[in-house]
């Protein structure tokens, strides 16, 4: 049979596809990565300080700070985020 017909031809491409598919799919059942079970976490995590606790704080009241004015502002910037991200910069070196 010539190689030039087409139907040889996507007949071979369709079965090295499929070959190669299969053998991509078995090594990945085979490494297990779809197989196994989820394992629960080895231990309890610690609990945040309130330090950190207080910092994150901080951190959310000063981003609330910029978006508010960012929005109360005509065109979108002012020295308020500036204001803001100064004083987070403050806050994060203590």
């Amino acid at each position: 049979m010539p190689w030039d017909t087409p139907k040889p031809v996507l007949a071979r491409l369709l079965t090295t596809v499929m070959l190669a598919s299969v053998i991509v799919i078995g090594g990945l059942l085979h490494n297990g990565q779809w197989i196994r079970a989820a394992e629960p976490p080895s231990g309890q995590a610690a609990p945040a300080s309130l330090e950190m606790m207080q910092l994150l704080r901080d951190e959310h009241d000063l981003v609330a700070d910029m978006v508010k004015a960012q929005l109360a502002s005509s065109n979108g910037f002012d020295a308020q985020p500036v204001a803001a991200a100064e004083r987070l910069q403050t806050i994060a070196l203590r």
